[in-house]
């Protein structure tokens, strides 16, 4: 008897583990996505080991990344506020549209406020007409307590969506997309007054290799990051309100999948070209300019100086003049050195042969970067470090091509294992 009943709880077990070993779609891709993540981060370490182990730097020489000789960035951090005007002008303009055609409803803000309880005018008129029949007898001379205990019920039914994260809709994601590639347009056009070539000296334009940089140092910057994003997760949940917005407000129902490729358009795509464009570009590049425009104005001075022999003697060639009615063997040494010391003709500068010398508009563009996601937690703190990598590359490259494929990268992987984590419940 007693083996037999050890043999039918052997029986329970095998099936109960039989259905939590059960191993789904979602698990599998989640399980493939972490192998592939614990490989990254090896592959990463190897990769910083090695660099650092060969002497290579930063900055100098031996950098990371080569910097390349460019032009000077002619916009000023003026256009970094300007962007900023331009992204409420435009937002406000399309919202003012979607409204119009009825795509979009009001903003919640005008409810709220008419569900004030602290509003007394508007408690008095809408909430309490409807339900006075129902739940006391229509006495205006009684105290705002019965109005706020007749309230209670109402409000609650009503305010109780309004705690929960805002549903996400297809046509807000489009407004929110077209805002900020609107803004984008509108401070290229303002710039391309100035410059016809604003495009490829912002840096837009990809340049031969820019792409493959751009994956390698994903592989470098983005492990690193999630380190320490793991850490400070492990302090304070990590909270971002469109990723609390996209879960479903049913556990058993299934993700979106109409919203969730808008929301990867918006957030792998269009964000990254408009935050490196703004951040990397305008401010990190203005305030490069004005870090360096003293070295602009050593090479327009040098550029436009004599020559030694011009500012010593006036002439070049009194030393082969002399010589020559003395002693041919003597002029041809003095000849000889005269090449030697006497430097070239004076030539104009390529203005295209700027390289960048100052380091902390790296760090101020990254601090702004961090806070511009404040109220997601500790998150901008890895926020900051990711931000540091990335204006390096821009810094050494002049091109936001590459920090804009590894901030492609980072969102793309966001929204995958968000993805894959909504399918599992």
């Amino acid at each position: 008897m007693s083996f037999g009943f050890a043999q039918a709880e052997l029986a329970e077990a095998t099936e109960d583990i039989a259905e939590v070993t059960e191993i789904g779609p979602a698990e599998l891709a989640l399980t493939m996505v972490s192998l592939l993540l614990l490989m990254a981060f090896g592959a990463s370490m190897v990769n910083w080991i090695r660099l650092l182990a060969s002497g290579r730097r930063p900055f100098g020489m031996k950098a990371f990344v080569p910097v390349r000789p460019r032009h000077l960035p002619f916009w000023s951090v003026i256009y970094f506020f300007v962007f900023a005007g331009a992204l409420l002008f435009s937002a406000s303009l399309l919202q003012g549209v979607f409204l119009f055609a009825g795509w979009i409803d009001p903003p919640a803000q005008m409810a709220d406020d008419l569900l004030d309880p602290q509003s007394e005018p508007l408690v008095a008129t809408d909430p309490l007409s409807e339900s006075a029949d129902e739940t006391l007898p229509a006495e205006p001379d009684e105290t705002s307590e019965q109005p706020l205990e007749v309230e209670g019920p109402v409000a609650d039914e009503t305010e109780s969506p309004a705690v929960e994260a805002p549903a996400i809709s297809v046509p807000q994601l489009a407004l929110s997309s077209m805002g900020m590639m609107s803004a984008t347009l509108i401070t290229l056009l303002l710039l391309m007054l100035n410059h016809r070539q604003t495009i490829s000296r912002v840096g837009l334009v990809p340049q031969r290799g820019d792409v493959w940089l751009g994956f390698r140092s994903a592989l470098m910057i983005l492990p690193p990051t999630m380190v320490i994003m793991g850490v400070v997760s492990a302090l304070q949940e990590y909270s971002h309100p469109v990723l609390d917005a996209l879960q479903p407000e049913d556990a058993e129902a299934g993700p979106d999948y109409a919203v969730f490729g808008l929301l990867f358009v918006t957030t792998a795509l269009v964000t990254p070209v408009v935050e490196e464009f703004w951040i990397r570009g305008l401010l990190q590049g203005g305030l490069q300019r004005l870090a360096d425009w003293r070295f602009e104005r050593v090479q327009q001075a040098f550029a436009g100086s004599p020559t030694p022999a011009d500012s010593q003697t006036g002439e070049s060639t009194p030393y082969a003049v002399g010589v020559e009615e003395t002693d041919d063997t003597f002029a041809e040494e003095v000849a000889a050195e005269a090449e030697v010391v006497t430097p070239e003709a004076p030539r104009e500068m390529d203005p295209s042969d700027w390289t960048p010398k100052a380091v902390w508009p790296i760090v101020i563009a990254s601090l702004v970067f961090a806070l511009m996601h404040w109220g997601q937690g500790l998150a901008p703190i890895p926020l900051f470090f990711l931000s540091l990598g990335l204006g390096y590359l821009y810094r050494q490259t002049g091109s936001l091509v590459p920090p804009i494929i590894v901030h492609f990268v980072l969102n793309g992987l966001t929204m995958v294992m968000t993805l894959i984590e909504m399918s599992r419940t």
